[in-house]
């Protein structure tokens, strides 16, 4: 299954979790400015909202950007707080730093 929509003459659309794909062909290093103009028009999406790229890379500065990981980077770090899951949730059990006896009290 493909993550990125380009059939359509609205323009390119790809999921937020597959933005690496869009660089597979891309030769690093890159700045904003090199970025923008050839993948601009792509649209982000994620549950219930989009912003293009363009959206997105406006809050990382004009940058240039070493490798396809730095540029992924920015682009996650870019989006909204609701792309990438629920703010500040973990599903990796409790904190821990609690001092709950009981969980003290658990060997593994």
């Amino acid at each position: 299954m493909s993550h990125i929509d380009d059939t359509g003459d609205e323009g390119r659309s790809i999921e937020v979790r597959a933005v690496s794909r869009l660089f597979d062909d891309t030769t690093f290093p890159l700045t904003t400015d090199e970025v923008l103009a050839e993948f601009a028009d792509v649209e982000i999406t994620y549950p219930n909202q989009s912003d293009t790229l363009q959206t997105v890379l406006e809050t990382s500065g004009h940058e240039t950007y070493e490798s396809r990981n730095e540029l992924e980077l920015a682009i996650l770090n870019g989006v909204r707080r609701d792309a990438v899951g629920r703010p500040r949730y973990s599903d990796r059990g409790d904190s821990p730093h609690d001092t709950d006896d009981v969980r003290m009290q658990q060997s593994f």
